[in-house]
């Protein structure tokens, strides 16, 4: 996966604090409590008017995003803060960009909650809600899924043979709906 998809770089963000994984969660589980609200701050600072505290709420996001490599959210942000500035308004992809933010929020909590050992089943666990949170977003977002993409997330949510198989399926010929409901039963 490119920088620029990333979800959540582990590697580039510990890279930025010379390895250091612990001060990489405490940042990010910080980041997770301080934008948590940023819908609601957003659309109530719109509403109000205060639009250069909105593009200030904003550039800040993005700034500490790309910092902890959050890479999507990052990239995302550029183009609503952009709208916020010059044209007071949300974009028409506000949605997608909110989206990223819950699934960037998801991805933190399941890093949080893995133990600092090796593999165990609760990391299983952090990786299969990891992986059905960004499944189910580029599902939503009607995003083209790439194969070897597809097979990692199908990898890490440990689905029986049959429902892998109708999940993969369901992806192939581009029915997101169909596939939607079914990793809404996974």
């Amino acid at each position: 996966m490119d920088q620029s998809a990333a979800v959540l770089d582990i590697d580039f963000g510990m890279s930025q604090l010379s390895g250091n994984r612990t001060l990489l969660l405490t940042l990010l589980n910080k980041f997770s409590d301080e934008y948590r609200s940023l819908n609601d701050d957003l659309q109530s600072l719109m509403r109000q008017g205060e639009f250069d505290k909105a593009y200030s709420l904003l550039h800040t996001l993005k700034g500490v995003s790309g910092n902890l490599g959050l890479f999507a959210l990052h990239h995302a942000s550029k183009s609503v803060e952009n709208t916020v500035r010059t044209e007071k308004t949300l974009p028409e992809d506000y949605p997608h960009f909110i989206s990223l933010l819950e699934e960037t929020l998801v991805s933190i909590a399941a890093l949080s909650s893995e133990p600092t050992g090796n593999a165990s089943p609760k990391a299983d666990d952090a990786l299969a809600m990891q992986a059905k949170s960004q499944m189910m977003a580029a599902l939503k977002a009607s995003e083209f899924i790439a194969q070897d993409r597809l097979d990692e997330w199908l990898d890490n949510l440990a689905l029986s043979e049959h429902t892998r198989q109708s999940l993969e399926d369901a992806v192939d010929e581009l029915d997101y709906e169909h596939a939607i409901e079914l990793l809404d039963g996974v």
